[in-house]
Order: C-alpha cells, then structure tokens, then sequence
C-alpha cells in the first residue's frame, strides 16, 4: 500500500510541473463543535497565495453546519448533509493590453516593454472582489476494511460585488498627433518618455455563478501508523452554461490527528484549469481543525 501511495503521489508530481509552472499555498484553520449527537458546526478561515508564492490570492470566513442523517449498527456506511455560507475577498492583479493586437509583442507584459517600443497601451491596475457564498452539499461514506470512501455531490452559489477598478490609458505622442484636437487635452505627458497618460475608472458589474461540485475521497488507515493517507478527485460542473464543465482537481496528502482534538492535514493539488474564480497550477495544502 506504502508503495502504491508513493508510485501515486510521484506520478501525480511529474503530471503537475508538465503541465503547470504555476505553484501556491492554501491554508486554512478552524473549529469545529459537536452541538447535538449527529449535529455539528463550524467556523473556518483560509488564505491562499498563488504566482509561485510571490501574491495573495484571496482570503476568506466560513461557518458550516452538517448534520447526519443515516448511519448504520456498524458504522460502517453513513449519509450527511451539509449547509454553509463563505464571506471571501479576492486580489485581481495588475494586467495590461496593446491598442493594436498586430504588432506582435505579448499583452500583459510590464508597462517597461511599451515604453521601450513606443506601442499604446492600457494598464488595468489590480483590484479586490468581495464574494459571498452559499453551499448545500449531501455526503455518502461507507468503509470497506482499512479504507473509506466518500462521494459528495454539492451545489455552490457565489455571488460576486461589484468593483472599481483604475484603467491607465497610455497614448504614444508620435510627433504629429494633436492632442487637444482629439479632446485629448486632459492627458498628462509622462515624465522621460514620449507618452501621454489619462486613468479612468472601469466597473465590474455584480454577478451570479451556479456550480455542481463532485467530489470523491479515498482514505487508507495504515495499521500501527498514525499518519492516514488519502487521494481525491473533485470535478465543478457549470449550471448556468449547459453543465459544461470548468475544472477539476486531484489531491493526495496524509492526515493526522493529536488527542483527536487537533487534527492535521498536509497535501499537494492540482487544478488543470484557469478560469475568472480561481488559477490552475500546483499547491501546497496546510490545514488544521480543532475539534471539541
């Protein structure tokens, strides 16, 4: 088993840093409280980083409350559900875009670049986004011997503020163009360069995504050894575009517990795919739980 774990989690590795030259962190820390037998609720605070550890990519507070529903005389096959509701702020960073796509020079370089080469260009400066949200999810566990498999299925509603963010317009002064004639009069010339520079406010309107996630977790207790390996594969499917799917993830890591009130989990993820909620690429999972 030891082996298969490791054969596992190399494999794993090497399809990751293939694929992915982006790594980062997610944290988290939290609190969990039996209220009633079969009854419990939580509080949970995360942050993650991204860009190779280098930025914050959000941060975030949620409460939860789960609730079993069935469990069997041996304990061996249980049905839960689930309610919580995440508070998150989310960093958007820095990006900028040629006015000309055809003159060949990559967008999102440093602003240095089209200095250099005297090409108009926006800078959009980077902003925060406020989320809120809500889940509802329902969890079948069942053990067979040393292993416990669970599949929970899960519905994600997050709704997104709107934000402000500054726009700065980079206008090449090519020795013939007259400004004020364009209404460009109210650009200011930047200082050692042949630029002129005018920043705008841009809006990010509110907006509403529906999602299904499906997720399925292997556990193996490993006798006389105290630290629990596991391996998951989650899938997010899109409910407001045909249920096309977004990204999926896999994650393989060991747990442990001390006293069996604090309880630890270290692991690595892989995300294979951007999209406008979170990066792909490799991360370091940190978590620890207090339960009481």
């Amino acid at each position: 088993m030891r082996k298969f774990l490791l054969t596992a989690g190399l494999c794993l590795l090497s399809v990751s840093i293939s694929a992915q030259s982006n790594w980062g962190l997610r944290s988290s820390i939290g609190v969990d409280k039996k209220i009633t037998k079969g009854l419990d609720a939580g509080v949970e605070a995360k942050y993650y980083q991204t860009d190779n550890f280098r930025n914050t990519d959000r941060w975030s507070i949620g409460l939860s409350l789960d609730k079993r529903l069935y469990r069997n005389k041996a304990k061996t096959f249980t049905v839960k559900a689930g309610l919580g509701y995440k508070y998150m702020n989310v960093y958007h960073d820095w990006s900028t875009k040629y006015k000309d796509d055809t003159d060949g020079i990559e967008n999102k370089l440093e602003p240095m670049f089209y200095f250099n080469n005297a090409f108009d260009f926006n800078l959009k400066n980077g902003y925060i986004d406020t989320r809120h949200r809500a889940t509802v999810s329902l969890q079948a566990a069942v053990e067979l011997g040393r292993f416990k498999i669970s599949l929970r299925e899960s519905y994600q509603f997050t709704h997104t503020d709107s934000a402000i963010y500054a726009v700065d317009k980079y206008r090449h002064d090519d020795g013939q163009t007259i400004w004020e004639d364009k209404g460009y009069s109210y650009y200011e010339k930047v200082v050692g360069t042949d630029y002129y520079l005018k920043t705008d406010n841009s809006v990010k309107p509110a907006s509403n995504k529906n999602a299904l996630r499906s997720k399925i977790n292997v556990d193996y207790d490993i006798p006389h050894w105290k630290y629990d390996p596991f391996i998951s594969y989650e899938l997010f499917n899109s409910l407001d575009n045909g249920f096309q799917t977004q990204k999926s993830r896999i994650q393989a890591g060991v747990e442990f517990s001390i006293n069996k009130k604090h309880n630890f989990e270290v692991a690595y993820l892989w995300q294979n795919q951007h999209d406008n909620d979170e990066p792909a690429g490799s991360f370091i999972c940190l978590d620890y739980k207090f339960t009481f």
